[in-house]
């Protein structure tokens, strides 16, 4: 039985041209299955089906089972490069049941789907609805408004997991971050000196409205992969967000698991805390014996920031 082999994914990579996909057999004799890369660099590999089954396995480790249909139905079964030696896993056990063992292609995807993701349980806990909220939001900001300008450096940058005072921290601007599932942009702040810009810095508040629903658009998971795509082969940068996902909880396995909650992003404004921003005065200072202060803030009302202000102001970090 011809196997899928990382050798063959990277010959097709060398063959596609700039924004083509392209397919080849996946054995000579088989004229129903197919491997190829698209234009986006996804890995896939293709099935032949008469009809589309019902339902469909959720995505394990970030490899997506999909229905394709033209003048043939297909079964979909594709990941992102950083995931090929999983799919290559996958794509091989699936191939082995549907030729060796005479098995339907749809069960055959399914059945591998979850004897792998029964492998790949993980032993350690989940992320809290709280700490996946928290999460996301700094992982969309990262992607979407400090990447855009910073690049990889801003994973550099990314101070949250190590309990500083804000989230992103350079040498002339710091960033924080609150993400709410509410409908109004109240956030709750939980230091009393996470409002204050420190001496010669400015600070930038960012407030992120998600909408958390079962028909959500995105989980952590997606977020995550946007960003190991973004980053590309700059290993030091991989290897500093990875390492700060894991202090933060992120595992791998909790992309197999029922845990992760689905969002779908609503809006974002960035404001810079500074003049009438809703904050506890600079020199505030509690009575003696309080230790620790929480506060609500809404920043419904306050006028914000602009792209161009905002990259600006980044250009500083």
């Amino acid at each position: 039985m011809t196997e899928i082999t990382q050798e063959r994914w990277a010959r097709l990579r060398e063959q596609r041209r700039p924004h083509e996909t392209i397919y080849e057999l996946a054995a000579d004799d088989y004229d129903t299955e197919l491997i190829g890369v698209s234009d986006d660099g996804r890995l896939h590999l293709l099935l032949a089906i008469d009809l589309a089954p019902p339902s469909l396995p959720p995505d394990l480790q970030g490899i997506q089972v999909r229905i394709l249909e033209s003048e043939q139905v297909w079964i979909d079964i594709s990941s992102r490069s950083h995931h090929e030696e999983l799919l290559t896993l996958v794509a091989n056990k699936v191939l082995y049941a549907i030729r060796t063992e005479g098995r339907d292609p749809a069960i055959s995807v399914e059945r591998t789907i979850e004897d792998v993701r029964a492998a790949l349980r993980p032993l350690t806990p989940d992320l809290s609805a709280s700490e996946q909220i928290g999460l996301f939001g700094e992982l969309w900001v990262l992607s979407n408004v400090l990447f855009p300008t910073l690049g990889p450096r801003v994973c550099h940058l990314w101070s949250g997991p190590e309990s500083e005072r804000h989230d992103f921290v350079g040498q002339g601007v710091h960033v924080e971050v609150k993400t709410t599932t509410k409908s109004e942009p109240k956030h709750e702040i939980s230091r009393l000196d996470q409002l204050r810009a420190p001496s010669g810095k400015r600070l930038l508040f960012i407030s992120v409205i998600l909408e958390k629903s079962l028909g959500g658009d995105e989980t952590l998971a997606d977020r995550v992969d946007d960003i190991r795509e973004k980053l590309g082969t700059d290993g030091n940068a991989l290897d500093v967000f990875d390492s700060r996902l894991a202090q933060l909880g992120w595992h791998e396995g909790l992309r197999q698991t029922g845990a992760l909650l689905r969002f779908t992003f609503r809006n974002v404004h960035v404001f810079e805390v500074t003049g009438s921003f809703p904050r506890l005065p600079d020199d505030y200072v509690p009575p003696l014996g309080v230790t620790s202060i929480k506060y609500s803030i809404n920043v419904g009302s306050l006028p914000s920031l602009d792209v161009s202000e905002v990259r600006q102001i980044l250009a500083m970090v």
